[in-house]
């Protein structure tokens, strides 16, 4: 294969190997030939190591690198630290793709003089089958502010934007800023740097489904809420004072106080719900110092229902007697409805 390809391909490995062949062999089939693929295993105990070596006998442009298990984000810095081409992707490794995927992504930076593309996507089961409502989208399409794909988030939830596996970037946009993933979040990794990634960028935002990602049993549910997703929280505050402190982007800052409030209230919720409120409670006083400090934010921010912000100033008050009466006013309201 060429030194120099045109694109670099990402696959970070670990507890894959039933869906990795199904994977590579999509990215394999693409219509835009000119990339590498690079497969990075982290330490995976059951025999991953093992595939990637396999398959990289069936095509020369997969190349293949081994490390000790460190989490997502270091395994994708090493394929970013190792990439030869002019752009970058990335490709969990359970998940498809469709064979013009990086052809159109590519096409769309060529034509548009955007340095980041991006496209919908959609989820998939185990078997492959899609689920329905499970769509990755954006409202507005076309070339826009990059970081305009963060602001969705905040006003939508939308996840178009704070995803690395949806796009195809020039690998300058990495590299001549010194951006790696931050490797002490292993949930949320992909996201937690891109505010400084689509810093001064356009990004070209397509509607084309060209990426399925899976839903495995055994990842999070109503009924389960890991202490690593409290990530996510750090991540949302680090993306709320970064807003906080850019001029110009007093808008992003406004719906970022309202987004953090309404995700750290969330969190409280699931977590109360799966019964883990207590075991992480250490976790969530760190972010509740947070809370607190933006509590004049939240009562001043436009974004913020009236009745949200008093929920906010009970809950920074008395976290637990808030849950408590929010549990009792469902209740009643449940009560009502039947009566009703």
């Amino acid at each position: 294969m060429p030194s120099h390809p045109t694109i670099s391909i990402i696959t970070t490995v670990y507890d894959a190997k039933d869906y990795l062949p199904h994977t590579v062999q999509s990215i394999l089939a693409q219509t835009f030939t000119d990339f590498e693929l690079l497969l990075v295993e982290d330490g995976s105990p059951n025999g991953c190591g093992a595939l990637c070596d396999e398959l990289a006998k069936t095509d020369p442009r997969i190349r293949v690198f081994h490390k000790p298990n460190g989490g997502p984000a270091s395994a994708a810095n090493v394929g970013l630290d190792n990439a030869r081409g002019d752009y970058v992707g990335f490709v969990d490794s359970d998940d498809l793709i469709e064979p013009r995927m990086y052809e159109t992504l590519y096409r769309a930076i060529q034509s548009t003089g955007a340095r980041i593309a991006a496209c919908t996507g959609d989820a998939i089961d185990e078997e492959g089958q899609p689920i329905p409502g499970r769509m990755v989208e954006i409202r507005q399409h076309g070339v826009r502010d990059a970081q305009e794909l963060l602001l969705e988030t905040f006003q939508t939830g939308s996840f178009y934007g704070p995803l690395s596996w949806n796009k195809l970037f020039d690998l300058h946009v990495f590299r001549d800023k010194g951006i790696h993933y931050d490797e002490s979040m292993f949930f949320g990794d992909d996201a937690s740097v891109l505010h400084l990634v689509f810093e001064g960028e356009k990004a070209v935002c397509l509607p084309d489904v060209l990426y399925h990602y899976r839903t495995r049993r055994g990842q999070m549910t109503a009924s389960t809420f890991p202490a690593r997703k409290l990530d996510d929280l750090r991540m949302y505050w680090d993306w709320l004072c970064y807003f906080a402190a850019r001029p110009g982007r007093e808008l992003w800052h406004q719906w970022a106080v309202a987004w953090y409030w309404k995700v750290f209230y969330t969190f409280w919720c699931l977590a109360g719900a799966a019964g883990v409120q207590q075991t992480l409670k250490e976790g969530f006083a760190k972010h509740k110092k947070h809370l607190d400090q933006i509590l004049p934010d939240i009562l001043r921010c436009p974004y913020v229902p009236k009745f949200e912000k008093i929920r906010a100033v009970l809950f920074c008050a008395n976290p637990s007697a808030a849950y408590k009466l929010a549990g009792l006013w469902g209740i009643v309201i449940e009560k009502c409805g039947k009566r009703g």
